[in-house]
């Protein structure tokens, strides 16, 4: 093999690895960016967790003023979605699990004492009872925790570049829940506060730490929601 030869395979390797090099390098993120990709269009339609949480805001308002049919739209809210239950613990938490209830039928019954039974309250019930779709699988994923008070629980979660990422947290049993989400570099994605709801899109694969506090003194169970 002439010397002319050699020399050009010599330049095609390197010129080869030069152009792997730089795609290796041009696919690897700068972590010591926050992990959100602020220019992404925003979903047209109402995404699954987001209907949870709404249907979480509407219970709030109708406990709050004691109006027992903004229960009953919770629950139909709810309903629709279609929801799975999975144990999920927080890092570190052994803690057994709560039992997962069922929140739609909760709400009814809710809504059916609130009114003290009227009729027509009942009525609509359990209309929303009869339509439930009690185990139907695809809206949302849902982890039950309980947390002692001014305790921070933390999760580990992936979520995928350029898809929308939704997480919701709801106290059961208080109002003092607060929801944050830090990237891997540790940078603050999102705060919100209960019932609270963190929607973003990474910027690429990546890992998250979903962390729930109770700010309140005492024992504490809550609802973790994610897509």
């Amino acid at each position: 093999m002439s010397r002319r030869i050699l020399v050009s395979f010599a330049l095609a390797a390197g010129l080869a690895g030069t152009v792997a090099l730089a795609a290796a390098q041009a696919a690897e993120p700068d972590k010591s960016k926050t992990n959100a990709d602020t220019e992404a269009a925003k979903p047209t339609a109402a995404l699954p967790v987001e209907q949870l949480h709404l249907s979480a805001q509407v219970a709030a308002w109708g406990r709050a003023h004691k109006d027992p049919l903004s229960l009953i739209v919770a629950a139909q809210i709810r309903n629709g979605v279609g929801v799975k239950v999975e144990e999920r613990k927080a890092d570190g938490d052994t803690a057994p699990t709560p039992a997962a209830g069922d929140v739609v039928a909760a709400l009814l019954d809710e809504a059916k004492a609130l009114s003290k039974n009227d009729p027509g309250i009942v009525a609509m019930a359990e209309d929303v009872k009869a339509s439930a779709s009690k185990g139907r699988v695809g809206g949302g994923i849902i982890s039950n925790g309980q947390i002692t008070g001014r305790t921070i629980h933390s999760r580990s979660m992936n979520f995928r570049a350029k898809q929308v990422a939704e997480i919701a947290v709801v106290g059961v049993d208080t109002d003092q829940i607060m929801l944050e989400v830090f990237d891997e570099g540790g940078h603050l994605i999102c705060r919100d506060t209960d019932p609270a709801y963190c929607r973003f899109t990474p910027a690429w694969t990546g890992a998250f730490t979903v962390k729930v506090h109770n700010d309140g003194g005492s024992l504490a169970h809550y609802r973790l929601e994610t897509n």
